[in-house]
């Protein structure tokens, strides 16, 4: 139950997204455990997680509380599980998110000006899947349509051997099949189990989305939907999935855009990039064409290119570069730069910039695994040192170089993406984690309401 001092108190709501191990999950808890724990660097300018936070540097910022009282009848975000597992000895990456959940902190702070006084800033960090964004183009689709481009693309090269169970399960299906809920249960398994195998790659245009992430829907009825070859469609069978599809697109994903993000104040988007780099061409070129579909919703601030989205208020976006620590350090402005030049592959009509508010791209990473080394005989280079996952101890790595060009060259594409495990933290239940550019992107986001 809210108190009635919250009724006075100025509120923030931060929508987080990516999808499946871009980690906003970790972004989210490592930020929280930074707040709490920002005490310890009070005394210590530019140092510490929240480096850059200038709120924090400038001697304004108080402390943090976490408030789960607050919509405590919604699902909350894990804090306290995602700290302790990055907190242990044995560290480890937590657990990842389902569905959407939300933590609740209230920021206090010294205003600034003649008249100091204590305030309190509450931000609700909203934590949502980047699947569930992939659904937004089958809306301006048919069923028909969207079966046609979905068997197409499950039948590439890459997907094909993924794919294969529900087309062999699909060919026994009958012409004049009635409508049987156990016969959609079976095809929708089938599918499912292939858009997963097909995300745990690195390819992202995996529809229906919420088969991937379904939260609280899991085993619902609305989500046995998959797509029918033409012969199959005029079929009571396929007349069945065509009503099945309106109903996901009028009930779920319009619903989840119209409602959810009318409430957001601020954007946080989580990418993934040096995973797909390490995938390939097509798995970079998946990520270009879903983030070209998907980036009329982050049309925020001065006019909103869906219309039936209604009144959005989003002033601030943040494109983040996640993983950073999995460069060396000369390459974290390329990673940057690299996500620049992406954004401006997928808007070529440069809608993004003359419609959002406010919008920057940063490299991130939340929770740092790595050390920045040298290496000890000329000539001398940057290199890593951590623990990949499999590996017994840490010990140094050579990552090789980011490529330059956009989009790459992928006959000169080099980098080896090594999946580092979180090292030891023994200061972390204090000191937060180590971070980079965490209180920067905080700082983007927040930084001018704590003043």
């Amino acid at each position: 139950m809210e108190k009635i001092s919250d009724l006075f108190t100025t509120k923030l709501t931060i929508g987080v997204t990516g999808f499946s191990r871009s980690g906003k999950t970790v972004f989210i808890g490592a930020l929280a455990q930074a707040l709490v724990c920002a005490d310890a660097w009070k005394q210590k300018t530019g140092q510490g997680p929240l480096a850059q936070f200038g709120p924090l540097e400038r001697g304004q910022f108080r402390a943090a509380r976490i408030r789960d009282d607050v919509h405590a009848d919604t699902p909350q975000f894990p804090f306290r599980q995602v700290r302790d597992s990055l907190a242990t000895h044995d560290a480890a990456w937590p657990q990842a998110t389902e569905g959407i959940s939300r933590l609740v902190l209230d920021l206090d702070y010294h205003t600034t000006g003649f008249y100091k006084r204590i305030k309190t800033l509450r931000i609700e960090l909203i934590d949502y899947p980047g699947e569930w964004l992939v659904d937004l183009p089958m809306l301006e689709q048919s069923y028909a349509e969207w079966s046609e481009q979905a068997l197409a693309l499950a039948g590439t090269e890459l997907r094909s051997s993924w794919s294969e169970p529900f087309f062999a399960q699909l060919g026994r299906l009958g012409t004049g099949e009635k409508f049987d809920e156990e016969q959609a249960i079976k095809l929708t398994g089938s599918w499912a189990g292939y858009l997963q195998q097909a995300a745990d790659y690195g390819l992202s245009r995996n529809q229906p989305g919420r088969l991937l992430r379904p939260g609280a829907l899991r085993n619902s009825p609305v989500l046995r939907l998959f797509p029918l070859p033409e012969v199959c469609r005029d079929s009571p069978f396929g007349k069945g999935m065509e009503k099945r599809f309106e109903e996901y697109k009028k009930k779920i994903i319009k619903p989840f855009f119209r409602e959810h993000f009318k409430h957001i104040d601020r954007q946080i988007v989580m990418l993934d990039l040096l995973r797909v780099l390490q995938q390939g061409k097509q798995a970079f070129d998946e990520m270009v064409e879903t983030f070209r579909e998907v980036l009329p919703v982050f049309h925020y601030g001065r006019k909103n290119l869906i219309p039936w989205l209604g009144g959005t208020k989003i002033s601030r976006l943040l494109f983040a570069a996640t993983k950073g620590d999995h460069v060396t350090r000369g390459d974290r402005a390329n990673l940057e730069q690299m996500v620049r030049r992406m954004l401006s592959l997928v808007d070529d009509r440069n809608e993004l910039r003359s419609q959002v508010a406010d919008y920057e791209v940063m490299t991130l990473a939340s929770v740092r695994a790595t050390e920045d080394r040298m290496t000890v005989k000329a000539p001398k280079r940057e290199i890593l040192y951590g623990r990949p996952a499999g590996e017994g101890k840490a010990s140094q790595w050579d990552p090789g170089g980011l490529p330059l060009d956009m989009p790459p060259d992928w006959a000169t594409v080099f980098f080896e993406f090594y999946r580092f495990e979180p090292p030891p933290m023994a200061e972390a239940l204090s000191e937060g984690y180590p971070a980079i550019n965490l209180g920067k992107a905080l700082d983007y986001l927040i930084g001018e309401d704590l003043k």
